[in-house]
């Protein structure tokens, strides 16, 4: 019997080398369908939406589950059936706005992200910054990050403004994210969002400077929880594979949390066990030394 009922994995910087990518390294690859030859069921636990996965992924034969959106969708990856939704009202995601625009200095102007059922949308600020960083496009004029995603994965939308984005929704929000210009800014607006009468809140920290933000209790570690008690699955018989701050809340699980070896500092501090960096194909290293 193989050591672990259920592989959970992270995508960019686990087993996606490249931002932006979804190339999976052809050892990582072996090692899942070994897995799943054995019984195993694997999931993604990503903080992407279903529809920027990526075809290669959604297409391996190898793939049950589906974490996404931070923990705050749990669904099949066989036919998209939901086995749980946890989202934010409109008006809870306004607030949020309203006390990160209030902190003054500029630092309230970042760049937002929505994430709602059948809608990915970036604003005009979080594109130019997003589009600023792309260093393989340094002599493409008037290069958009939004379309350069639509093109790869499609169902991702420019609007204006997150408001406008609120206000052209018919639903509830999965997850709302914000990329600002420094991290003084980012602690500035996690800070005010702490401090504000705002509650029923999750915010995780990724990267230096953007942060992400779902309803309470909603974060990866939660949904391999409601993913393993629909499989009848123990969580000790778990393993998630991380690196960032959005996967720090798999060390709150019964799980075994390996971080990577190319992991954030904390990450690697509350995690059970490491394995080599991501483009040293970690996760496989790992997974053949224990499973």
């Amino acid at each position: 019997m193989a050591n672990f009922d259920l592989i959970a994995f992270d995508l960019d910087g686990t087993v996606f080398a490249e931002p932006h990518n979804e190339d999976i390294r052809p050892r990582v690859v072996r090692a899942f369908e070994a897995a799943h030859r054995a019984g195993v069921r694997i999931s993604v636990a990503s903080g992407r939406p279903v529809n920027m996965l990526g075809q290669t992924l959604m297409s391996a034969p190898w793939l049950d589950w589906l974490i996404t959106v931070n923990g705050a969708s749990v669904s099949s990856a066989r036919d998209g059936a939901m086995v749980k939704a946890r989202m934010m009202p409109r008006d809870q995601v306004r607030e949020i706005v309203s006390v990160v625009r209030s902190i003054g200095d500029g630092a309230g102007k970042g760049g937002w992200s929505l994430f709602a059922p059948n809608r990915t949308c970036f604003d005009a600020a979080l594109n130019e910054m997003f589009s600023a960083e792309m260093p393989e496009e340094p002599e493409r004029e008037n290069f958009s990050f939004v379309e350069s995603v639509a093109d790869r994965w499609g169902s991702v939308e420019e609007v204006s403004t997150v408001d406008a984005a609120l206000d052209s929704l018919s639903t509830d929000v999965f997850k709302i994210g914000c990329m600002f210009a420094s991290p003084e800014e980012l602690g500035a607006a996690r800070q005010a969002v702490e401090a504000s009468p705002l509650d029923g809140l999750e915010m995780a920290q990724v990267g230096p400077t953007e942060l992400e933000i779902t309803r309470a209790g909603v974060n990866k570690g939660s949904a391999l929880g409601i993913l393993c008690r629909e499989l009848g699955i123990d969580e000790s018989r778990a393993v998630a594979f991380g690196d960032s701050g959005n996967d720090e809340t798999f060390a709150q699980s019964a799980c075994t949390f390996v971080a990577m070896g190319n992991a954030d500092p904390h990450i690697k501090a509350i995690a059970d066990d490491l394995c080599p960096s991501v483009k040293e194909d970690g996760v496989a290293v790992w997974l053949e030394e224990h499973l």
